[in-house]
């Protein structure tokens, strides 16, 4: 009986003073890691301001690939939300949510986990850094309370090295992710970007390489487009849009690309040139005549595109491009592996140099990344 009354006392000595500590502990913990990127601020901002991208800087998938995300709310800002679940206790079931989001500044999630403590929240915050101030720093900081839950303090202890790890390898993989955006601040664009489907159509083309000195671009297009006058009328055809230019490969010496006029019979509707899809267009019988003439009739399949509006000088049109590609893929947008882009020439080839020129630009999409 003695021998039980000391274990019952020891026993209750090791839970006051276990009591004792806890209540020294602090009742919440916090871990701050940071990184810094070369992108633009805004970019930054775009990127974790949604769950676009949310594979990029959290690591669930890759614990365990068959989590089940849901999304509900607006696709950004305050009030975007992703619900999860998963078998693996590591994951359990719970929630991200923005309930704060100030452009530049902070985005603020309240998280819903599994582990001890509440009012979790992950806090990224940006600062202009670096020479002239054009890099960034990405602060983010993990914070949990624990209140009077003596456990939950204790836990609390294992938060830096529990939950820093994580931090800081998503830092690590959103600092990839943003390496592979064009370093352009999208946002100061001044003409909208949108998702287009472009149908198929019927068109002829021909491949030119031209060089970049003394006009060489303007003249061989203008060569072609007589080219491809000729066809025309040899064929009973007449353009049915703008001219379009498909960029191959632009080197310091030269511009090697397709140009593309879609045509028509010309007792057809205007628009006949285009359709849903190859099978629906119509069918023409076209001849190629004449020594030296590369033309060719082709039938184009539709596809979708990331576009927006240019006007200026056709050779800005690559950065245009470059431009679309950082808005795309911060909203998950993949574009499509080697293509260059696009663009339409909505002026006549002499005006193609003008600073009132008005170009399409487009860059074409291959499959969205897996959805969160």
């Amino acid at each position: 009986m003695a021998r039980f009354l000391e274990i019952v006392v020891a026993t209750l000595l090791v839970v006051a003073l276990g009591v004792v500590v806890a209540l020294f502990l602090p009742a919440n913990r916090s871990y701050t890691h940071a990184v810094e990127t070369n992108r633009p601020i805004n970019v930054v901002f775009d990127m974790l301001n949604g769950f676009q991208r949310f594979n990029d800087w959290n690591h669930m998938k890759i614990i365990d690939p068959t989590v089940e995300f849901t999304l509900s709310g607006p696709a950004s800002g305050v009030g975007a939300r992703l619900d999860f679940r998963s078998d693996n206790p590591r994951i359990g079931t719970g929630s991200w949510e923005i309930i704060e989001s100030v452009p530049g500044e902070r985005i603020v999630f309240a998280i819903d986990t599994p582990t001890m403590g509440h009012n979790k929240t992950m806090r990224f915050s940006f600062e202009r850094t670096g020479r002239n101030q054009r890099n960034v720093e990405i602060s983010k900081r993990y914070r949990v309370e624990y209140g009077w839950n003596l456990i939950g303090r204790f836990a609390g202890i294992y938060v830096a090295s529990n939950m820093g790890r994580q931090v800081q390898l998503s830092l690590r993989t959103l600092n990839n992710a943003l390496a592979g955006i064009p370093r352009v601040d999208y946002t100061l664009y001044p003409h909208p970007f949108q998702v287009v489907d472009i149908p198929a159509r019927n068109v002829l083309q021909v491949e030119v390489i031209a060089p970049l000195a003394d006009d060489g671009v303007a003249v061989s297009m203008t060569n072609q487009r007589q080219w491809m006058d000729r066809v025309m009328t040899a064929n009973n055809l007449v353009a049915d849009g703008p001219m379009r230019i498909v960029t191959l490969d632009r080197s310091a010496e030269s511009y090697t690309f397709i140009m593309q006029l879609p045509v028509r019979r010309s007792d057809a509707p205007e628009g006949a040139s285009s359709a849903p899809s190859v099978a629906e267009l119509p069918v023409l019988d076209v001849t190629i005549t004449g020594e030296g003439n590369t033309v060719a009739f082709a039938q184009t399949a539709p596809m979708r595109a990331a576009n927006t509006l240019w006007v200026g000088p056709a050779p800005g049109l690559q950065r245009v491009r470059d431009t679309i590609r950082a808005w795309a893929l911060v909203r998950g947008l993949v574009p499509e592996p080697g293509a260059q882009g696009f663009d339409d020439y909505t002026v006549a080839i002499p005006d193609m140099l003008s600073p009132e020129a008005e170009f399409q630009a487009f860059v074409p999409l291959a499959a969205p990344l897996p959805a969160p």
